[in-house]
């Protein structure tokens, strides 16, 4: 391996640039911080699918439908877990071709819609704590 001007002249120093000690610091927050900003996350992520169920007129374009879709993709794959990915198969797969075909849905789908919004919230341990 060829060291580079860089790690010639710190090897030189005897300094290591970037991290001086990762053993001091790995980076991660702790546990309780972790479920805080997933907290945090979760709750905005959700904030602006609820304001696209309510929207009467909006066209979504199809990048943002499929961050939608990814987002929700995630939800399903890394929160879930065995019975609980059956369990809430169904709202997943709903919620994502409900975006897919906003505007044109029906007041019964937006109802259905923020019925499996409050179901996802239940599904990762959230308390929604406003009525949608």
């Amino acid at each position: 391996m060829k060291l580079t001007a860089i790690d010639q002249q710190a090897s030189a120093n005897g300094k290591r640039q970037g991290v001086s000690d990762r053993r001091s610091s790995s980076g991660l927050a702790s546990d309780g911080t972790i479920s805080q900003l997933f907290r945090a996350y979760f709750n905005n992520k959700m904030t602006l699918l609820i304001f696209l169920i309510q929207a009467k007129t909006l066209k979504l374009n199809s990048q943002t439908v499929e961050e939608i879709s990814r987002f929700l993709d995630d939800i399903f794959h890394h929160m879930l877990i065995g019975e609980a990915q059956r369990q809430y198969q169904e709202a997943f797969e709903f919620l994502k071709s409900f975006f897919r075909a906003l505007p044109d849905v029906s007041q019964e789908q937006r109802d259905l819609a923020k019925e499996f919004i409050r179901d996802l919230y239940q599904a990762v341990g959230i308390d929604l704590k406003a009525d949608i």
